[in-house]
């Protein structure tokens, strides 16, 4: 399987794109961003610690067109990272999120394709995006495209179903590439203004390197409004899972929660059960819960949170990590220009294969001062605690400072 290179799309989508009569349906803006950081764990080892000065240059674009038969949003950056006392020789990476939606045939025949490129965790449990600019991560690219159709001129009945294809690529040589195809069929009745009723099905055809499988997805549920911005949704079925020349699973699945909106607060707990792309697998299944506390404050917003998630390797239907977590963040606007942020979590992972757990503190510090004339000044700070009894390599502190000066032309 072989990647499209972002940096060509993103200039073959502009290029695609005349340039419309009318400037409201068209919106290109370039950017640019210089930082420095100094980390004195450049490496995240639990010995031998070894610092380092990193300069980073990303400069890049996002782009939005509508028209009444295509929308196109681009938003792209190339980050080149230069390590001073040569950490790394070579570290530089694409940002893209690609999406296109072209209709058809007026109100039912669509097509929908996206490319997204980013660097992520190798580690579908724990990630390291935010708290490590290479450690244990691998550059991904996910392309998909989706022709489908829509049937709503059935009184209060809505008819959707189609066929997506998706193509993820991991430049580390431990990533497993995936291909995906997926025929889905989706209905909705809507009984009353406030409750709808909803049901699904798909069938999915994943090849990889390591495995082939095929599963079925059933669900049905509704979603009843019972206050403005306060609503109530629960879906449940099942899920059949059968590697080829393999073991075959049935598991229960669901997807429900809760959003109540309180004067002056708004509450979501959601659960529900996902199959998350996990680099290293062919498949792994998610189990999780979470609670989410938002309260807008009079010049910012608080957000708390909690979760637990249970991934099963779907190959073996056998636990691998348990993921508790819990956190805050703050936003306070200090003056007109000047915005602060504060953030904190706290996780625990447990490895069953290893009988082993980890825990996690990570502290997120900023300060951001528009200067105008699209200038802005950011600084960060960032610490992250790990500790395990019994994982040697996962006992370790790293703290990293950040200046960065950002321009939107």
């Amino acid at each position: 399987m072989k990647q499209a290179a972002p940096l060509l799309i993103c200039c073959a989508c502009a290029a695609l794109v005349p340039f419309p009569a009318n400037a409201a349906d068209f919106r290109f803006t370039p950017n640019i961003t210089v930082s420095e950081e100094f980390t004195d764990n450049v490496f995240e080892t639990a010995e031998g610690k070894r610092y380092d000065f990193i300069t980073r240059l990303l400069p890049g674009l996002s782009l939005d067109y509508k028209a009444p038969v295509l929308d196109l949003s681009v938003a792209y950056n190339y980050d080149y990272r230069y390590y001073a006392r040569n950490s790394r020789s070579d570290d530089t990476t694409h940002n893209l999120d690609a999406r296109g939606l072209a209709r058809i045939v007026d109100e039912f025949l669509f097509l929908e394709a996206s490319d997204t490129y980013k660097r992520v965790s190798l580690d579908v449990s724990r990630d390291t995006s935010n708290e490590s600019l290479f450690r244990n991560q691998s550059d991904q690219n996910i392309v998909t495209a989706s022709p489908y159709f829509v049937i709503s001129t059935i009184p209060h009945y809505t008819i959707k179903g189609g066929y997506r294809y998706t193509n993820t690529w991991y430049k580390d040589p431990s990533g497993i590439d995936k291909t995906e195809h997926r025929a889905f069929a989706d209905l909705s009745y809507e009984v009353t203004k406030q409750l709808s009723l909803t049901g699904t099905y798909s069938y999915v055809i994943e090849d990889t390197a390591e495995s082939d499988l095929n599963r079925h997805e059933a669900m049905a549920g509704g979603r009843y409004e019972y206050a403005d911005k306060s609503f109530v949704f629960a879906n449940g079925g099942a899920s059949r899972i059968s590697y080829r020349g393999g073991d075959t699973f049935t598991n229960p699945i669901w997807n429900a929660g809760l959003t109540h909106a309180f004067d002056s607060f708004t509450v979501t707990l959601s659960t529900g059960v996902q199959y998350s792309e996990d680099p290293l697998r062919a498949s792994t299944e998610e189990t999780f819960y979470s609670a989410v506390f938002d309260m807008p404050l009079k010049r910012g917003a608080l957000n708390l949170n909690a979760s637990y998630s249970d991934f099963v390797n779907t190959a073996t239907d056998e636990r691998e990590t348990r993921r508790y977590g819990g956190g805050f963040t703050l936003h306070h606007e200090l003056t007109q220009r000047l915005t602060g942020t504060l953030g904190f979590a706290a996780e625990r992972y447990e490895q069953n294969l290893l009988d082993a757990y980890t825990r996690k503190f990570f502290v997120d510090a900023g300060l951001r001062y528009e200067l105008g004339e699209g200038f802005s000044l950011g600084l960060t700070y960032r610490y992250i605690d790990y500790h395990s009894p019994r994982i040697v390599a996962d006992n370790y502190t790293v703290n990293r400072a950040m200046v960065e000066i950002r321009k939107v032309f």
